[in-house]
């Protein structure tokens, strides 16, 4: 309980004591001036832009001939406002090993709107994971309401380490099964203007052909004395009502000055589906500061996800890596830590690296604890680490975010993200 007292109190002072709360954001950074587009034209011009550097030619030899007239100069472009980008990648992560992704992320932003992200990825790791992922946000035209949305289809081998943050590496158990998500919300704006939304949703987490096996390769039903959802099949099926303010205009990039709050009771009922009638509870509250005249930024957040009850599948209890947007606990491999509740803090420094901004760099700390229902909340278990920014699009200031991150008992790894990750 002094571990659970510590986080609501860290909680309490950050998003209720800090002042100006419900100050107006900080006037929004510029977008960077250049993109990873933009790098490449500068190492490899006549590569990247042959009929530019034809053109080139021409415009020399037609100079050299007074009789011929300069071309008119164009009127420049406007500014775009959708960005498509699509990044395929190679790469190796804690859970996955080696894995080949393809990921297609569509931004644009509505009159007098927030900015709109969604975010599509495909994956096939080393570790014969398959992953397809479809989710983000969508605003309608000057917030009046807003649709969030999360919809997964996984083959999803893995390692769990039972509940509780007080796990060792050496209790490694292997888990292989299959997963759909559905989680979609509606919001709405209380009253006529301002970051305020109540909402309303479906959550549908519902897992088939579970497999649990010890070291030895011997099948087993029960982790740290829970049974529900080690074996078999389970569902997760339930409501979900929540209240969110947000005052981000750019989630990929948000500003000083900028905050952002979410509360949410889901409750999954045996009427519709789930495997028994149980509730989580979930607040995630992040705090943006500005650092310096140079438009750094120090963000902070704090997460929490609570299982009422012991009636929750194991799969769906609250665990590192497991959030919305998959990027809590770098440090840590995915699932590395879980318990019927999970308490999350982050806080992370980011600051511009070029004066174009096309090149930007964070370094970051966390901290995690599980409750074991047997034991309580265990040790807060910390990692922290560095990472760099790369511009992808000036339009709508989208980044690539890889960061490097230790945690305890020799844990490590490279993170991938398309902008900040909170």
């Amino acid at each position: 309980m002094r571990i659970l007292r510590f986080w609501l109190g860290l909680l309490g002072g950050l998003l209720l004591a800090a002042p100006g709360w419900a100050q107006a954001p900080d006037s929004r950074p510029p977008l960077p001036t250049k993109d990873l587009g933009d790098l490449v034209k500068s190492i490899l011009p006549h590569f990247a832009h042959p009929r530019r550097a034809q053109a080139t030619a021409d415009s020399a030899a037609q100079a050299a001939d007074s009789l011929a007239p300069a071309p008119p100069s164009k009127p420049p472009r406007k500014p775009k406002s959708t960005s498509l980008v699509v990044l395929p990648a190679i790469a190796y992560t804690l859970e996955a090993r080696l894995l080949a992704t393809l990921t297609a992320s569509v931004s644009f932003q509505r009159s007098e709107a927030n900015l709109s992200a969604i975010s599509t990825t495909l994956t096939y790791t080393q570790n014969q994971q398959l992953i397809l992922a479809v989710n983000g946000p969508l605003w309608t035209r000057n917030n009046h309401s807003l649709w969030l949305a999360d919809y997964r289809l996984l083959h999803y081998p893995q390692q769990t380490f039972g509940l509780g943050s007080d796990s060792h590496m050496s209790d490694a158990l292997g888990m292989d099964y299959d997963l759909l998500r559905v989680h979609q919300s509606y919001y709405h704006r209380v009253g006529r203007t301002g970051p305020l939304y109540a909402g309303v949703g479906y959550f549908l987490d519902t897992r088939w052909n579970i497999e649990t096996v010890n070291g030895r390769g011997e099948q087993i039903d029960v982790i740290s004395g829970y049974r529900p959802g080690v074996s078999g099949r389970s569902t997760s099926s339930g409501l979900v009502l929540s209240v969110l303010r947000d005052s981000r205009d750019n989630q990929l990039r948000p500003a000083p000055g900028e905050s952002y709050l979410f509360l949410a009771v889901r409750t999954n009922l045996q009427v519709l589906g789930s495997g028994a009638n149980y509730r989580f509870y979930q607040f995630d509250g992040r705090r943006y500061f500005r650092a310096g005249p140079r438009g750094n930024v120090l963000a902070f957040w704090l997460y929490g996800d609570f299982a009422q009850g012991s009636a929750a599948p194991y799969l769906d209890l609250p665990a590192t890596g497991w959030d919305t947007y998959s990027v809590t606990g770098r440090g840590y491999i995915q699932g590395r830590f879980r318990g019927t509740s999970l308490v999350y803090g982050e806080a992370e420094y980011r600051f511009n690296l070029t004066p174009s901004r096309v090149l930007g760099g964070v370094v970051f700390a966390n901290g995690q604890s599980a409750r074991n229902p047997d034991t309580g909340f265990g040790r807060v278990a910390p990692a922290g680490g560095a990472g760099i920014r790369l511009a992808l699009s000036k339009k709508v200031g989208t980044y690539l975010a890889v960061d490097y991150a230790v945690g305890l008992e020799g844990s490590q790894g490279v993170f991938f993200n398309l902008g900040d990750v909170f």
